[in-house]
């Protein structure tokens, strides 16, 4: 396990602070059930890390291994149930909010998918849930991508990987590789200490490298982030999910309109509803702390794990006009990807690991106190399908490690799908909090056709 898979399992010590990641798909019927088992079985060897377990070493310190599960069994993690009520978005969303906050086994591949059945005029849903330290959001997408099919029938010909491998992996085994990889770090902290050495013979370049890393530290671990709403400032166990779509296309015009990224015009109206909320609220404020992930993958990095740093801004709620927000978010995120010690968790990751969990929850909460987390996550831009079953909408949900809102976007097909996570004693007032966002938004997508960049006026449609 990486150092920063490490960090979001030892989290998890804070109930809090548990990283669990979530997905509801959107079906036009039932999917065929034993398609639906084949294609989860051929996944997991496809990308076996959804067959691995996490063994952590005696001391529950360092980084623990993943290991082949011996006693993998599909039976546990692939269930089906079937909606009691009216079959409503609204009780689809409240049953998948429960079970998103049921903690994962951890002596299992932390991972379940429940197919969902009893929707109006025969449509299903899928959710799926699965720890942050398995994945990243681009990762999940790669593993979900396993069960999509590009055709409503079975495709032939697919390849056949064989089982991987189980392993009987011990703790003392996890220790040993813990004690072998920091003997074999200590000629890269050797190597690097001699350039520091080396580097003195330019003191006036070093001292300023240094300090230009030093300034950047805080900045990074969001010690110097403007202080939280007081309207936001409650934090508890309970989450609650609610969901936006507006097509890609209108998002993107507006984002082009003010001469910034479909990121920019998404980070934009995000802010921008929190700005209406503080103002219906009677609670103006003029920044409140965001926190962005920034991803590191590379295209021959495996699907598993995460590839992520974090991006710091003080997102600008008192800035009235959508035009000039969405330009002070562009530099304010350019400037964020730049700062130098922006890798700074990966850097010191595996020191970190090396703090017991309830220390290493309490410096995770103190770094993660964010009115925001806001990602936006590349989807599948075709038609896909499920055992039989056409995927009309996916609405991804990140975790609430300290934050009053994880809001995640991912476009599907041309459409942009939103799916927000809020802490509900932050936000005490959830339909206000959904009517401003919709405002938000509107008024960030009105830049598209009140710029004469030839675009339209697009809206963002409130899902639940």
């Amino acid at each position: 396990m990486s150092a920063v898979d490490a960090l979001m399992w030892r989290g998890d010590t804070d109930r809090r602070l548990r990283a669990t990641i979530c997905m509801i798909e959107i079906y036009d019927c039932v999917p065929d059930w034993d398609r639906l088992l084949a294609a989860h079985e051929w996944g997991s060897r496809m990308a076996p890390r959804f067959r691995q377990r996490v063994i952590d070493s005696p001391f529950g310190t360092g980084t623990p291994s993943w290991a082949v599960d011996p006693d993998f069994d599909l039976h546990y993690h692939v269930r089906r149930m079937r909606l009691a009520g009216d079959g409503s978005m609204r009780e689809l969303f409240t049953t998948c909010e429960q079970l998103a906050m049921t903690a994962l086994d951890q002596g299992r591949p932390p991972w379940e998918g429940t197919l969902i059945e009893g929707l109006p005029d025969g449509r299903a849903a899928y959710f799926l849930k699965a720890h942050h330290a398995l994945t990243d959001g681009l990762g999940a997408i790669l593993g979900l991508a396993q069960l999509h099919s590009t055709s409503r029938d079975p495709i032939p010909g697919k390849p056949q990987p064989p089982d991987p491998e189980p392993r009987n992996v011990s703790s003392l085994d996890v220790l040993g590789r813990q004690v072998v990889e920091e003997v074999q770090r200590l000629p890269h902290r050797v190597d690097t200490a001699w350039h520091g050495v080396r580097a003195l013979a330019r003191p006036r370049r070093a001292v300023s490298e240094v300090l230009r890393y030093g300034r950047s530290v805080p900045r990074v671990a969001g010690l110097v982030s403007p202080p939280g709403s007081p309207l936001l400032l409650h934090r508890s166990l309970s989450w609650r999910f609610s969901a936006f779509e507006v097509p890609f296309d209108d998002l993107k015009a507006a984002g082009t309109a003010a001469r910034a990224s479909v990121n920019d015009a998404y980070l934009a109206g995000l802010i921008g509803g929190f700005r209406f909320y503080h103002e219906k609220m009677g609670t103006p404020v003029e920044a409140i702390p965001v926190a962005i992930p920034i991803s590191v993958r590379r295209p021959e990095d495996p699907a598993g794990g995460n590839r992520i740093a974090v991006g710091r801004m003080a997102g600008p709620v008192g800035i009235e006009d959508p035009f000039e927000r969405v330009l002070t978010i562009r530099e304010q995120v350019r400037a964020a990807r730049t700062e130098p010690a922006v890798d700074i968790f990966n850097t010191l990751g595996s020191v970190l690991a090396w703090l017991p969990g309830q220390v290493l929850a309490q410096f995770s909460g103190a770094t993660t106190q964010n009115d925001l987390q806001a990602s936006n996550v590349p989807g599948i831009p075709w038609d896909t399908f499920v055992a039989g079953a056409k995927v009309e909408r996916m609405f991804p949900f990140g975790p609430l490690p300290g934050c009053a809102v994880m809001a995640t976007m991912i476009t599907h097909n041309g459409v942009a799908c939103l799916g927000l996570n809020q802490d509900a004693a932050s936000i005490t007032e959830p339909e206000l909090f959904a009517e401003c966002l919709v405002e938000g938004f509107d008024e960030v997508l009105a830049l598209a056709a009140d710029t004469g960049a030839g675009g339209r006026a697009g809206t963002l449609r409130r899902v639940i």
